[in-house]
């Protein structure tokens, strides 16, 4: 039996392949959820060892970290190797102790030896991360309403057809669809990697919240060529009188403005179904502007993915800007102090990559880490933070130039959750 835990000293330990079962049901002790012993297969095949630990007191697991390696669209489209860090928890009895700290921290050291710039993780408690240099750079847009009023304005144009497929066809079909359409969406992730379809698209009866199963539906333009699909569950409600079903919609991949009507006046009009419910769009998601009544299209923004800055340079030099940009970023970053220091960034703007180079000269402008990861992907202005004291100007003009050329066109989405 174990001490209790006050008398216990916890130790960092890493999973090895026969104490991985029991790490993952700590994980889900960790989370108050069920263990599901239909999942180890493909949490074995996505988990590596040597990026999966904790703290354990006598072979028992009571806090869990893990990271998934995985890479992230940056602006520009280039796809940056990044860990997704993910199945962090420490049980009731041991919080407040340090353990937390102690994993972000070795975590993030971890990360920077292996040579990736950056670090993503989704907030279960979003108070937690910002002390470990997470910023919240990506927002999701959750929208819903009531399908029968939302009729489309007579010149918005579909063409070809809209089918649903097997899952098998749909993988063929929207693997690499998504992977020509990704690059023009930063914060997307590939899912070419070990069983990463298998695992955006996992349908075991435990996550349907009581809806169908998983269904896929493909666009097809007017040549029979898919340029477009989307996921979504029907979730059958009876009020009694008449149905009061809602399909919810996984997520809506299109490019062709033709392919994304299309898409979207399918799911709005199929059978039985008087609500849709989108859990994590865009916040720039057009629905809004192809309707009649655009307050029929319910919007709610929450924060999404969360984005670490683990090497300054790297990260700078991996993504491009919109406008012209001579500028010294003073970082302060009390993790990972090889961050903090005084970096020129110049770039010629135009989609342009930069050059980033460690100087002695005063900074433009100072933020902390946690500042830059929230600006990085281009979803929240440098200017704002400034506007909030929670960035500091040193020479005049040099946030809105700044904000300007980390500016994006498209604003960043992440519709992958780890």
């Amino acid at each position: 039996m174990s001490p209790a835990p006050h008398l216990s000293t916890p130790e960092l330990t890493y999973v090895e392949d026969d104490t991985f079962d029991p790490w993952l049901r700590a994980v889900a002790r960790g989370f108050q959820e069920e263990f599901h012993a239909d999942e180890t297969g493909l949490d074995r095949a996505v988990f590596a060892n040597d990026r999966s630990f904790g703290f354990a007191v006598d072979g028992r697991w009571v806090a869990t970290c893990g990271a998934l390696s995985r890479a992230l669209v940056v602006p520009g489209g280039a796809s940056v190797p990044t860990a997704a860090v993910t199945v962090v928890t420490v049980h009731a009895p041991y919080r407040r102790r340090g353990l937390l700290t102690a994993m972000m921290r070795h975590q993030l050291e971890d990360v920077a030896r292996r040579g990736e710039p950056l670090a993503t993780l989704w907030a279960s408690e979003s108070l937690i991360y910002g002390r470990f240099g997470y910023g919240p750079a990506v927002t999701r847009a959750v929208l819903s309403g009531q399908t029968r009023k939302l009729d489309f304005l007579p010149d918005v144009r579909t063409a070809g057809s809209v089918d649903e497929v097997t899952r098998e066809e749909f993988l063929a079909l929207a693997a690499p669809l998504h992977e020509r359409l990704r690059s023009s969406r930063p914060g997307t992730m590939a899912r070419t990697g070990e069983r990463g379809w298998d695992f955006a698209t996992y349908d075991a009866e435990h996550v349907r919240g009581g809806a169908s199963e998983l269904r896929h539906v493909v666009h097809y333009d007017e040549a029979g060529q898919a340029d477009g699909f989307a996921t979504y569950r029907y979730k059958e409600e009876d009020d009694g009188a008449e149905t009061a079903s809602e399909v919810r919609i996984g997520e809506l991949w299109a490019e062709e403005p033709t392919a994304h009507a299309g898409l979207w006046r399918y799911l709005l009009d199929l059978d039985l179904v008087r609500r849709f419910r989108l859990r994590s769009g865009p916040v720039d998601e057009p629905l809004r502007l192809l309707v009649r009544d655009a307050r029929a299209v319910g919007t709610q923004v929450l924060d999404g993915l969360y984005v670490r800055v683990v090497d300054v340079a790297a990260a700078l030099r991996a993504r491009t800007y919109a406008a012209p940009l001579d500028v010294v970023l003073g970082v302060d970053d009390p993790l990972l102090p090889a961050n903090s220091g005084r970096w020129r960034l110049t770039a010629a703007g135009q989609g342009a990559a930069a050059t980033v180079e460690r100087v002695d000269t005063e900074p433009d402008v100072s933020l902390g880490v946690l500042e830059l990861g929230t600006v990085y992907l281009g979803g929240t202005r440098l200017s704002e933070l400034h506007r909030v004291a929670r960035v500091t100007e040193h020479t005049p003009g040099a946030v809105a130039a700044a904000s300007v050329a980390f500016a994006t066109d498209r604003a960043p989405w992440c519709p992958d959750f780890f």
